[in-house]
């Protein structure tokens, strides 16, 4: 009996602990407390004035609200929160977004695309991109944000456009029987089900919301590379582009690396001589433990994702090959 009285206190004591640190990490933001802070990890240069490397590393996507801590800078949140950094921190004088990504969703590409234009106009701090092995589709579209676009020769970007995938499991379903009874109360509530043909009629409802997301990713690049409408419409076919190809279409601004990103910054700000400091994420006990608790996604859906194929049709701006 008392045995088992422990074992009940033991067990409340560590509830009540991970509660603890899942609400002091919830309140993180909250007023008194400190900001979200990146830990800085030295690159190369001298001075006390900094250009800060954010890097934007893999797929494009909203943090996961099952975990708290310090977020991905490949977030719309991680992002925001490194750039708030920069910009509160006087001795930054401009940033580097180091871009190695095939894109991702598409709201979460425009909104790290708005976030680099308030950062710019709110603080008055260059930012340059500098391209790595991939930054297409929504790599591209953040990159549209940046005062210059810095490519290796070989970078592959482009696929300018957007693309929505609907599986259709009904061959499947029929071979092992497998039936869906649906009840809905509007004739396409049950759009883009798994379990049938797309009707003609869908397919034209999508193609629309697919034409209006492709609209945004042209005017983006209008705006951002100063480049004629039709010009970019015939560019945009979702075709890829190595780094040369990219900087004879205006796509991309100049040849080199991190350094010569760096550098570029540093002519921008106005400063002779910078530290090159790199943002990473820092590891916490908290978010450690956290990351430990998140519910886990099954591992069929797991398998489903990194193939190519979503249980709901997501909108993205994104290069997949092999779709």
């Amino acid at each position: 009996m008392v045995g088992g009285i422990a074992v009940l206190l033991v067990l409340i004591l560590g509830v009540g602990a991970i509660a603890a640190v899942v609400a002091l990490t919830a309140n993180g933001s909250t007023a008194g407390a400190a900001p979200v802070v990146y830990e800085e990890e030295y690159v190369s240069g001298d001075g006390a004035n900094k250009i800060a490397v954010v890097p934007v590393e893999g797929t494009i996507a909203s943090a996961d609200s099952t975990v708290g801590g310090v977020q991905s800078t490949v977030t719309p949140e991680g992002l925001e929160a490194a750039l708030d950094q920069a910009a509160g921190d006087e001795t930054v004088k401009g940033v580097v977004l180091e871009v190695n990504s095939p894109g991702g969703g598409v709201t979460a590409s425009d909104q790290m695309h708005q976030s680099i234009l308030d950062f710019k106009e709110s603080s008055g701090k260059p930012v340059i991109v500098s391209m790595g092995d991939t930054a297409a589709s929504g790599g591209y579209y953040i990159s549209t944000a940046a005062d210059e676009i810095v490519a290796n020769e070989t970078t592959l970007t482009g696929s300018l456009g957007v693309i929505i995938t609907l599986t259709n499991f009904s061959e499947a379903a029929d071979k092992y029987g497998i039936s869906q009874e649906v009840i809905k109360s509007g004739e396409f509530k049950d759009i883009g089900s798994s379990f049938r043909e797309l009707k003609p009629e869908e397919r034209e409802i999508f193609q629309s919301i697919v034409d209006e997301s492709y609209a945004e990713f042209v005017s983006v690049i209008v705006e951002g590379r100063g480049l004629p409408e039709d010009r970019v419409r015939e560019i945009a076919d979702g075709r890829i582009y190595s780094g040369e190809q990219a900087k004879n279409l205006g796509l991309v601004d100049e040849f080199g690396d991190l350094e010569t990103a760096a550098g570029d910054a540093r002519e921008r700000a106005g400063v002779d001589e910078a530290t090159v400091v790199r943002y990473v994420m820092p590891e916490t006990f908290s978010d450690v433990l956290l990351a430990r608790l998140a519910p886990q996604e099954p591992e069929a859906v797991q398998i489903m994702k990194a193939a190519g194929l979503y249980p709901t049709p997501q909108l993205q701006y994104l290069y997949q090959p092999g779709l």
